[in-house]
């Protein structure tokens, strides 16, 4: 993820009132990881599983915080089931932070894979998701996202593509 996008995507952290940010550490993240682990505004929560941040994450927001999670396209794989069993069961809110990769324009071909994975995930786990792959879209997508899953109880996904990849 490039520096524009990582700068748009603190923009709408900050806009959508998100105080607690775990992040799965990934390459892939290295700007914005670095940005939000030095912002006051955040507390940053590096984690070793995807799963392990969708936890701290539930009991962040039940104890009076405003979660979300950056996590890697496979990462969405590894949380498939804290997402059921906590968010989706319980009505926990959750704004998830993921690269598409595998869509078209992403030339590693190893990353196909996810072409056929991701969406069905989100559908199958009634996650609603929005596809965002210009990063003018970035900060209102955020605070979008955010307000939506507070106001149906339920997680969001905003899977980055295109040009906020690049």
């Amino acid at each position: 993820m490039n520096i524009e996008s990582s700068k748009a995507i603190i923009e709408g952290l900050k806009a959508a009132g998100v105080d607690t940010v775990a992040i799965l550490p990934d390459h892939g993240f290295s700007h914005v990881q670095k940005m939000i682990a030095e912002e006051p505004g955040f507390t940053y929560v590096p984690v070793s599983n995807e799963g392990i941040g969708v936890g701290i994450c539930a009991g962040a927001y039940l104890g009076g915080k405003t979660p979300a999670i950056i996590i890697p396209t496979s990462g969405l794989l590894v949380a498939v089931w804290p997402l059921a069993s906590l968010n989706n069961l319980w009505g926990i809110p959750l704004l998830l932070l993921v690269p598409y990769r595998g869509d078209v324009g992403d030339a590693f071909w190893v990353m196909r894979t996810y072409q056929f994975t991701t969406e069905p995930i989100l559908n199958n786990l009634q996650i609603p998701y929005v596809i965002v792959s210009e990063i003018a879209k970035i900060k209102l997508a955020i605070k979008d996202a955010m307000a939506s899953s507070f106001a149906w109880q339920n997680p969001i996904c905003l899977l980055f593509t295109g040009e906020t990849l690049r």
